[in-house]
């Protein structure tokens, strides 16, 4: 069973031909090509079916002699269609910006992972250790940079299903470093000797 087809399988107690009524009722709709072997193992597939969807079928099997017989009614539903869809990504910036970290935070719409990539152009270079927890507020802490430097960088998160998202392109400045300079006393340096 996927999220487009399935396989029928059935036997029967002695040799005889296959085939399947299927459709969204017992009032079925469609039929598979009559297989007109005569087996006791039967198999069909079903393709082209709608996914997430909830389907009726019977099977029928004729012997050689032409007698028929028709199973009861029976459904199967099938998967969910595969999530091709990328997460959305929003809400980019930072905070606790200082002369050697930040943090970098953004929200995506459904649950992703968490990663940044930044450096000193848009080549990057670095990146953050992925956090594969599945997540749509994320946060992600870079330490180590240089103070008063501008870098580039961008966040990825990809879903559940696989799919990836990146963002475009952004900047921060790291703050100037601190002043631990003590002022020189001029007045004291200038006071003429006693």
């Amino acid at each position: 069973l996927t999220h487009n087809g399935v396989t029928v399988s059935w036997t029967t107690n002695e040799a005889a031909d296959t085939q399947v009524e299927y459709g969204l009722t017992t009032s079925y709709g469609t039929s598979t090509i009559l297989n007109t072997t005569l087996v006791t193992s039967h198999s069909v597939g079903l393709n082209g079916l709608a996914a997430g969807t909830t389907y009726h079928y019977r099977v029928k099997s004729r012997d050689a002699a032409g007698n028929l017989a028709t199973s009861g009614d029976f459904t199967f539903t099938t998967a969910a269609a595969p999530d091709t869809t990328a997460p959305t990504i929003s809400g980019v910036g930072t905070s606790g910006l200082t002369p050697t970290s930040v943090t970098v935070n953004w929200t995506t719409n459904e649950a992703a992972d968490t990663q940044v990539e930044y450096g000193l152009t848009t080549s990057y270079g670095s990146s953050t250790t992925l956090n594969s927890a599945m997540v749509t507020s994320h946060s992600a802490g870079l330490s180590g940079l240089t103070a008063n430097t501008t870098y580039h960088y961008r966040v990825n998160s990809r879903d559940a299903a696989g799919n990836l998202q990146t963002s475009a392109d952004f900047t921060f400045t790291t703050a100037a470093p601190p002043d631990t300079t003590a002022p020189l006393d001029r007045w004291l340096a200038s006071r003429p000797a006693r």
